[in-house]
């Protein structure tokens, strides 16, 4: 038979494991963020005399996959969580970039 002590001193372990996990999560997720912003600060330094514009094209090809899988990350935790509502940013939409 388990004491009162015993049985919180179980869920804390349980607990910090968990503090552990999301805080290497969150690690993990700023070392994806930080490698993609180099990405796209390498592209901004890039000389394309050619066609001007493959710089900006691959800037927004790498912002909207990266802020497509981080919403989807939302929306699948969010779920798991349901006492709070997933908030879904939507980008504006707009026929410039061809």
């Amino acid at each position: 038979m388990r004491g009162k002590h015993t049985e919180k001193a179980l869920k804390i372990k349980q607990l910090e494991e968990t503090i552990k996990l999301r805080d290497k999560e969150i690690k993990d997720i700023k070392t994806e963020c930080a490698e993609q912003f180099k990405r796209i600060k390498d592209l901004c330094f890039i000389n394309n005399y050619g066609d001007k514009y493959l710089s900006l094209r691959k800037i927004h090809e790498i912002a909207s996959d990266n802020f497509s899988a981080l919403v989807k990350d939302i929306v699948i935790t969010e779920q798991k969580e349901p006492q709070e509502m997933a908030k879904i940013i939507e980008l504006p939409y707009t026929n410039q970039s061809k």
